[in-house]
């Protein structure tokens, strides 16, 4: 394994010099071979990695050079190959283990990164109108809802009363989709309270909604400290 995992980092540094081309409008794109890690044990699992790598980042035709660290937790070869790469950086599976394959340019916002999230909430324009990934995502986003939604308010009608709170739930999340893409109000308050320091106990609705509103709209959630 220590031979594999040697293998696969000379792999990835020699294919890291791939030439890479410039991103989007609103868009980030890796430099791989400015990748550095930070953590220094590579031979055990599982194992937390920490590695920095530099993105350019376009925001109204203007490049910006971020640094941004990432940090995650590894079990075994697989994920040693696919989670320690810098994001949009995209390896395949060979008959030796892994290569890298290619890299792709990313909507800023979309991230978990927390330097790239940062600037994306400094430079990117959110508003559908003027940004044709937001109205894009926005769009998906609206499906989504309508199709969760449906589900729950279906279980919270016909399921036991224990279980009406999915009643609430769905029809909030109607109404959100109702305005999408073009109209964010009711997404935005939701995305307030997700982030506003709790002041009150949520009820089970709310959480079921925020959760939701957490992993299908991640990208539209503010950056934390």
């Amino acid at each position: 394994m220590k031979l594999i995992t040697i293998l696969l980092c000379l792999t990835f540094a020699v294919s890291a010099h791939a030439a890479v081309g410039s991103p989007g409008p609103n868009e980030c794109l890796p430099l791989p071979a400015t990748k550095r890690y930070i953590s220094k044990e590579f031979h055990t699992y599982p194992r937390t990695v920490i590695f920095e790598c530099t993105y350019l980042c376009n925001a109204e035709d203007t490049i910006h050079s971020i640094a941004a660290i990432s940090n995650v937790t590894i079990s075994n070869f697989e994920e040693d190959a696919r989670k320690t790469t810098c994001q949009g950086v995209v390896v395949k599976k060979t008959n030796w283990g892994f290569d890298f394959d290619k890299v792709e340019a990313f909507y800023a916002p979309d991230t978990n990164l927390k330097e790239l999230k940062k600037w994306a909430f400094e430079n990117i324009n959110f508003n559908p109108e003027a940004n044709a990934q937001e109205k894009a995502k926005l769009t998906k986003l609206k499906q989504d809802l309508i199709q969760i939604s449906s589900s729950f308010i279906t279980a919270g009608s016909t399921g036991p009363e224990s279980t009406r709170y999915f009643l609430e739930a769905g029809k909030t999340l109607a109404k959100i989709a109702e305005g999408l893409p073009m109209n964010t109000k009711n997404l935005d308050e939701v995305i307030k309270r997700i982030v506003e320091p709790k002041t009150s106990q949520t009820n089970q609705a709310e959480d079921l909604v925020d959760l939701f509103i957490k992993s299908s709209a991640s990208w539209r959630i503010p950056p934390t400290n």
